[in-house]
């Protein structure tokens, strides 16, 4: 969770893609590319540009209300339903 807490802060800046992010947040390539995989596949990041293998990722609604709750020191569980889709 410390990875995904940390790409977290980092996606507070604004939008970046994966490079800036390993810059940024100091975390090893594989780290940050496995980390934005997971947070994507739960709704905490977006997409906001892809153009080859080239993007650029945001902090969604659901990624700032979970690093609020970080922030907080509150601790959240995290339900992963098969089969659903986040609606906005």
């Amino acid at each position: 969770m410390k990875v995904i807490e940390k790409l977290l802060h980092t996606l507070e800046r604004g939008p970046i893609n994966p490079g800036d992010a390993v810059n940024l947040s100091s975390l090893p390539r594989y780290q940050v590319l496995a980390g934005f995989k997971i947070m994507e596949e739960l709704g905490l990041i977006e997409v906001i540009y892809s153009k080859g293998s080239h993007k650029v990722y945001k902090i969604s609604n659901k990624g700032e209300t979970i690093l609020k709750l970080i922030k907080e020191g509150k601790q959240f569980d995290l339900i992963i339903k098969e089969g659903e889709e986040e609606k906005d």
